[in-house]
C-alpha cells in the first residue's frame, strides 16, 4: 500500500525576526503560529509536528518555568478544541559557588491524529500556541517551527 501526501504546509518563524522574542508570563495563551491543512477524505491521517525555542530568566532564586502547549483545530483560542498538549519545564537553581543554569531549551513533539467525517471537505486551521504556568517569566526565542501534512 502506498502513502500519498494529500496537503503540506508550514510555518518558520527565525529567531530574531517577526514578533520574536517575547516574554509571557503565567496565565496568558498565546498564539504562536497556524496554517490551514484539507481534509478530503475519511481515510486522511493529519500528522503535525513542531519545534519551539524558549528561555527562562535567570534569578537568584530557584524558580521553575513551566509551559503547557497546545495544538487547537478550527482556530488560534478558545473554543476552538484542543487536540493535543504537551508540557515542558526547567528547573533552574542555584549551587553554592553561584547561579548553575542553561537558560536556553528547545520543545519539539509531533502528534497524528485521523480526520473524522466532520473534516472531510474542509481547510482546517491547526494553531501552535503558548501558555506558562509555572513560575516568573519566559522568552520566546525562536525559531518557532510547525509543520503539517495530511496523508492518504
Amino acid at each position: 500500500m502506498s502513502v500519498n501526501i494529500v496537503d503540506h504546509q508550514y510555518q518558520d518563524v527565525a529567531a530574531g525576526t517577526g514578533s520574536l522574542p517575547f516574554i509571557i508570563s503565567p496565565g496568558a495563551e498565546y498564539l504562536l503560529t497556524s496554517f490551514f491543512l484539507q481534509v478530503n477524505n475519511i481515510n486522511n491521517r493529519i500528522e503535525i509536528k513542531a519545534t519551539i525555542g524558549w528561555e527562562a530568566q535567570l534569578l537568584l532564586l530557584t524558580i521553575v518555568p513551566k509551559l503547557l502547549f497546545r495544538i487547537r483545530r478550527g482556530g488560534t483560542a478558545a473554543p476552538a478544541p484542543i487536540i493535543y498538549q504537551t508540557t515542558d519545564s526547567a528547573f533552574i537553581g542555584t549551587r553554592d559557588e553561584g547561579p548553575w543554569v542553561s537558560l536556553d531549551f528547545t520543545t519539539a513533539f509531533q502528534h497524528t491524529e485521523m480526520a473524522t467525517a466532520a473534516l472531510v471537505g474542509t481547510f482546517q486551521q491547526y494553531a501552535l500556541t503558548v501558555e506558562h504556568i509555572g513560575q516568573n517569566s519566559v522568552t520566546i526565542t525562536g525559531p518557532v517551527h510547525l509543520d503539517g501534512t495530511v496523508y492518504l
